[in-house]
């Protein structure tokens, strides 16, 4: 068995110490894979003057050269054959700023088993027919290529589908937000008794529930098995974003579903590892990934608390040398006990992204609609 396979196996996602030996074999392991199959990445390894062998420890991962996220909007760098590819994932934006990611089976299946385990960890796999409400994109030609979309039908695989709705609706040419047509299938839902799951932009999750709220609709009691798990931010609208927090009481007040089953998540195209909240809100980080905070100038390793760059290093892919890539997004690093909720690693806070672009992520394009 190798030591992706030994790591995907291991029940506790958040047991650093006693995978790190495990973790650091398959970053050796998953190296030296693209070192054979990948000519840019070797060139890019030896002009930086790092051999997988260097990797011994934990410590030794800040010095893994790293790809700036912006690289894969631009180049196609596989390291497997193209015809072994089994998804070609993209994130949203304009044309030629469109980041892709490339997966082959094994590279595939482990990104669905660290979704599996991480919703199994939280007591989130269940048997029980369920009721979707997606606020994301319905499937259409124009969109089932977006990472969004994909994360979130990949996400009706963990409690048995009764029905689903999607919020933002295909016309036959883009989509539209459909607030009143969402709010009916939740009144449909209430009256069926199952468990609900929402997913997607936490934007229009917002804007319905206070819809409900601002027109004096009485508060629904969905089952109190159901829950939120929410994802892509507020970008295009940070205007009207409000702390999740009051989301997460305006959410039980108006749909019934408990605090501590509203959760967030956090994933990008160019770093597919999952990341969800703790039961105190915060973004662990799993056996599957380690995280750098550089600092903006520097770009060197800082400690807990400060805030920099965000440097993802992961295992993950065989596919794509994305395995250490430095995010625009803006992040500070805490200690394990700093939450409370009983993870032994730290977790991470998203505090915004660094400059600007004229590329627009999944949110932007998505915070459109609600203008239209």
């Amino acid at each position: 068995m190798t030591a992706r396979e030994m790591l995907i196996k291991t029940e506790n996602v958040y047991d650093h110490a006693g995978t790190s030996e495990i973790f650091m074999q398959a970053m050796r392991d998953c190296l030296k894979h693209h070192v054979n199959h990948n000519e840019f990445f070797k060139k890019y390894l030896s002009e930086s003057g790092f051999e997988p062998e260097k990797l011994r420890t934990e410590e030794d991962l800040k010095n893994i050269p790293f790809i700036h996220a912006n690289f894969f909007k631009k180049y196609e760098v596989l390291s497997v054959k193209r015809e072994d590819v089994v998804l070609h994932a993209t994130s949203s934006g304009t044309t030629g700023q469109k980041s892709q990611m490339f997966f082959d089976q094994d590279t595939f299946d482990f990104g669905n088993s660290m979704i599996e385990n991480e919703f199994r960890y939280f007591g989130f796999v269940s048997d029980e027919p369920t009721n979707y409400v997606l606020f994301t994109y319905e499937p259409a030609p124009s969109s089932m290529n977006l990472g969004t979309a994909k994360t979130d039908m990949g996400m009706l695989s963990y409690a048995p589908v009764n029905d689903t709705f999607f919020a933002l609706r295909y016309n036959g040419q883009d989509h539209d937000f459909d607030v009143y047509g969402t709010i009916k299938a939740l009144e449909e839902y209430e009256e069926s008794g199952l468990p609900v799951r929402i997913f997607g932009f936490p934007s229009f999750l917002y804007f319905t529930v206070k819809q409900m709220k601002d027109t004096g609709h009485r508060p629904l009691k969905l089952n109190k098995k159901s829950m939120t798990m929410l994802g892509g931010g507020w970008k295009g609208y940070a205007d009207k974003q409000i702390q999740k927090s009051e989301l997460y009481a305006l959410v039980e007040e108006m749909l019934g579903i408990p605090e501590v089953n509203c959760r967030d998540g956090y994933g990008s195209t160019e770093h597919s590892v999952p990341y969800f909240e703790c039961p105190k809100h915060h973004f662990h980080i799993p056996i599957y990934s380690r995280m750098i905070i550089r600092d903006v100038e520097t770009l060197e390793p800082l400690p807990y608390g400060e805030a920099g760059f965000a440097n993802f290093i992961t295992p993950h892919l065989l596919s794509v040398p994305a395995v250490s890539v430095l995010m625009g997004d803006m992040a500070i690093l805490h200690a394990p006990e700093e939450c409370g909720c009983g993870i032994q690693t730290p977790y991470m806070e998203i505090v915004g992204r660094a400059g600007t672009s004229k590329g627009k992520s999944c949110a932007i394009t998505a915070s459109e609609l609600l203008k239209r």
